[in-house]
């Protein structure tokens, strides 16, 4: 008797453990072909194929350990699956669910065209904690407002431990025809050079993941809530990529941390961050043009500027306002920036320098390793002030307050702008009020060891208010 063979489609999941459509699969089937499909008309930033490219030679690496490989395609999924179908009998096929308009709408036509097939078709939750659809208020619609949202949803996933695993995959390793190698993909292309020196700060993959979600527990939860908000320090848990690439699933950290002995405050506090990336996903689906229109119809009159200089000066870290050049020099030397220095980027691009939260979310999409497409559009709406759950005033961070409260030493702005080094810490973070005197003395000059402010902070938020009162009249 033949072996039933169903196919596994990674996606978003690039693991074996926790892997609901595997562990699924292995029940149904005696071999499972694992695929993964490069759709070339999804565009994806170039630090996003970076670390895709490394992440899919570690899997291929560990199914390979299993006797098996990843199965590589590029082109049309729908076309794809339905010829392994023809080529090798599939009488099952799964994959963990996206929520995203495009991936909704795909994955819904190829159900629909291999169930009219009589091939059995299942999709799972393998990327949220809780899917948008299972989390609604007492009027039975979904959630506009983050602390409801994430209270409702911590009550329900406290009551159990959801992470699952599975002992042994049976998976399939004869060949296939037109399966590519992942180096034929050319993900890390024409940026080589800029993209391994990113990869060097990185340990990618399930294995790494499961590490630093250890350590992180280990060594840092119990700080969580005093140093997440801490440039200057390292007390967060940088697992956003592995999440966003499949690595570790959302379950897998609430379960381990829920676990551990640490303090409930610290413990909640973290988990409200994975929490926050649901609430994305939540908003996402409900408002699927989000990526796109603000979901504060008021903000389409925003007076949004267009100044292509002062958003190369914003893009490269030359603004002349140390934390923000700060941060955008750790995102383009590591594809990653810390949180708190996002909103503060995000915040001088939107209020100080007046430009449209689209320019934002496009950079940080094309350079950010972790750049997820739910989180990264929220996250660029919420600062804006145009999203779900924005201030119920229009806030502007002040860039030179929030960097003496967050790194008052200013060893975060130093490392990285390094020309800061040999000034007194009390001008780190507004060198522009040092006296020709103290430049001398110093030697340091302004406009010559680093750019004057490209604009008046001061004068900026005056300006930023002022267009914020012609849309809420």
């Amino acid at each position: 008797m033949a072996d039933k063979i169903g196919i596994h489609w990674f996606r978003l999941d690039l693991r074996l453990n926790d892997n609901p459509s595997l562990i699924h699969l292995n029940k149904q089937v005696d071999k499972i072909i694992p695929v993964y499909i490069y759709e070339e008309n999804i565009e994806l930033g170039q630090a996003t194929k970076c670390w895709l490219e490394k992440s899919l030679e570690i899997l291929n690496n560990e199914l390979r350990r299993l006797e098996s490989k990843l199965y590589i395609f590029k082109g049309d999924p729908k076309k794809i699956i339905n010829k392994i179908i023809l080529e090798k009998n599939i009488s099952s096929v799964s994959w963990n669910r996206l929520y995203d308009k495009h991936s909704i709408e795909r994955d819904k036509d190829i159900k629909s065209s291999l169930i009219k097939k009589s091939v059995d078709c299942n999709s799972f939750n393998g990327y949220l904690l809780s899917e948008p659809w299972d989390i609604k208020n007492k009027s039975g619609s979904f959630f506009k407002v983050f602390t409801p949202f994430w209270k409702t949803n911590f009550e329900i996933l406290s009551k159990k431990l959801v992470s699952q695993s599975s002992k042994k995959y049976n998976f399939y390793n004869k060949d296939i025809i037109s399966a590519l190698k992942i180096e034929e993909l050319k993900l890390n292309t024409p940026k080589k050079e800029w993209m391994n020196k990113i990869l060097s700060y990185w340990e990618i993959g399930e294995s790494a993941a499961k590490v630093k979600l250890k350590n992180f527990i280990n060594n840092k939860l119990s700080n969580y809530s005093t140093g997440r908000d801490r440039p200057d320090t390292d007390f967060t848990s940088k697992l956003s990529p592995h999440l966003h690439f499949g690595e570790i699933s959302p379950k897998t950290i609430f379960t381990e941390v829920m676990k551990s002995n640490i303090d409930d405050d610290n413990k909640k506090k973290f988990l409200s961050e994975i929490g926050w990336r649901d609430f994305s996903y939540n908003l996402l689906f409900n408002y699927p043009e989000m990526t796109n229109l603000p979901i504060q119809t008021k903000f389409i009159k925003f007076p949004w500027l267009k100044d292509k200089k002062n958003l190369m000066t914003w893009k490269y870290g030359k603004t002349g306002i140390p934390i923000v050049d700060a941060g955008m020099k750790e995102l383009y030397e590591m594809g990653w920036m810390h949180n708190r220095v996002r909103m503060i980027v995000g915040s001088f691009l939107t209020k100080n320098l007046l430009l449209h939260w689209k320019e934002g979310e496009r950079w940080f999409f094309d350079t950010l390793v972790d750049a997820d497409i739910g989180s990264n559009s929220a996250g660029w709406q919420w600062i804006s002030g145009s999203g779900a759950d924005a201030s119920p005033y229009f806030r502007i961070f002040n860039p030179i307050l929030q960097g003496k409260k967050f790194d008052p030493k200013g060893e975060y702005v130093k490392k990285f702008l390094p020309s800061l080094n040999r000034i007194p810490e009390k001008f780190i973070h507004s060198p522009w009020e040092m006296s020709i005197d103290e430049q001398e003395k110093y030697n340091f000059k302004l406009g010559r060891d680093y750019p004057k402010p490209i604009v008046d902070l001061s004068d900026t938020r005056k300006r930023a208010l002022a267009a914020f009162k012609k849309i809420s009249v």
